[in-house]
């Protein structure tokens, strides 16, 4: 089985994410702090003398010089990203090492196995029709786009128009194609989780599978765990008994408008794990990003690496620091190491201990990976991957209640320890 590149680190990635937003405030501010620069600028040169007027002016047309540049590489930039990311996406499908599953993998599930392989086998017979199918018909309409009558007379325009053809044609071929590979897949994905996930779920307690039930999500958003909102979605859930405790896990997406389009705000799994034994105050863990809630006071822990992280808020500093024992603050930084997740935000109050934990958007949770490049037994061993990791962050919700529990313990049956379970390796690139 091909081991692929590095896989990063929770924090590894949190910290990434940190640098890029950092970058992208710099530069906003550049391209909305030059301009006024340089108007500031011929404005000082007129109330100096002429040698010092003359000196500014010459520095405003060399920033404005470079600011024209700067803009027009931007604007060659974000396309060939943008382009760039699809074919990405693309090429995973086709070109990773083709992954096979442990001998023995899913022999306790074999005719569902054996099931799943002939309708994989038929969604890429479909994917490869319709990418023949599209793709002619996204690359006509771009050449049509383009021989357009009035498309730019003058050199500059015939210059843009050049330029502008080879992404046109990009996009031409690599949307029709991510159209053709979605459709097909987000059949067989469907029928996969609904054949395995029940089956997959008796191991770990009396939980079962739903679609489709959004959870009570608006006081969480109001105490500033999730981001506020204004359109909520789920795709998968499951629900029911674990450790002797209530469980419901749900994959939401959040989007709020601005203006006519919606953006995202959240992508990713929310844990609610409900307790016998209430806390008697509020905790809350949450993101550097993230304002601080109302009616909460800092609370300060004594490990750097998880203050680079996160900033924790409780009303009772006695009952955060027993809740967050350096074992479930190890948890909380690694538990989505090598996996698709940014560290989990958490809130614990009354008798429920909440986590909101964000997706990277490198690949979607519970979903079978590529039809090409991986059989049905691979998928299953994927699946069975991310479920392990998933009850392994619920473990340290255990581990947080019990910490305040009189003479609590650890159910039977799990482990939490300082050194969590080695995440699963993921075969592909």
């Amino acid at each position: 089985m091909a081991t692929g590149p590095k896989r990063y680190t929770a924090v590894e990635m949190r910290q990434a994410q940190q640098k890029v937003g950092r970058y992208g405030g710099c530069l906003m501010m550049a391209l909305f702090g030059i301009p006024l620069a340089i108007v500031g600028i011929v404005l000082l040169s007129t109330v100096l003398g002429p040698v010092a007027a003359a000196l500014l002016f010459m520095v405003a047309v060399v920033v404005g010089f470079l600011f024209g540049l700067f803009q027009n590489a931007l604007a060659l930039l974000i396309p060939s990203a943008i382009l760039a990311a699809l074919i990405y996406v693309i090429y995973r499908q086709y070109h990773v090492p083709v992954a096979t599953a442990p001998t023995g993998a899913g022999e306790r599930f074999a005719p569902e196995i054996a099931r799943l392989n002939v309708l994989r086998l038929e969604a890429a017979k479909d994917t490869r029709r319709r990418v023949m199918l599209y793709v002619p018909v996204g690359l006509a309409l771009a050449i049509g786009i383009l021989l357009l009558p009035g498309r730019g007379g003058a050199k500059s325009g015939q210059l843009a128009q050049w330029l502008l053809i080879p992404f046109v044609l990009g996009f031409a071929v690599t949307v029709p194609w991510l159209i053709a590979l979605i459709l097909p897949s987000d059949r067989y994905a469907k029928v996969f989780k609904r054949e395995l996930m029940p089956l997959l779920l008796r191991r770990y307690g009396e939980l079962r599978y739903v679609e489709g039930a959004v959870p009570a999500i608006g006081p969480l958003a109001t105490k500033g765990l999730l981001p506020s909102h204004d359109r909520a979605a789920i795709d998968d859930a499951i629900a029911g008994g674990y450790a002797g405790y209530e469980l419901r896990l749900s994959e939401i997406a959040l989007e709020r408008k601005t203006g006519k389009n919606n953006s995202t705000v959240f992508d990713g799994l929310l844990l609610v794990l409900s307790v016998d034994t209430p806390f008697l105050g509020t905790t809350m863990v949450l993101d550097h990003s993230r304002p601080a809630p109302a009616g909460l006071m800092p609370v300060r822990l004594e490990d750097p690496r998880f203050a680079s992280i996160y900033d924790v808020y409780g009303n009772d500093q006695v009952e955060a620091r027993t809740v967050l024992t350096p074992a479930v603050m190890e948890r909380l930084l690694s538990m989505a190491d090598g996996g698709d997740f940014f560290p989990p935000f958490c809130l614990v109050e009354r008798d429920a201990i909440t986590f909101a934990v964000a997706g990277t958007g490198t690949r979607l949770l519970f979903e079978p990976p590529s039809l090409q490049a991986h059989d049905a037994a691979t998928q299953l061993q994927y699946l069975e991957d991310e479920l392990a990791m998933i009850f392994r962050l619920v473990d340290a919700m255990i581990a947080m209640h019990v910490a305040v529990k009189p003479g609590g313990a650890m159910p039977t049956g799990i482990s939490f320890s300082e050194r969590p379970a080695a995440p699963p390796i993921d075969p592909s690139p």
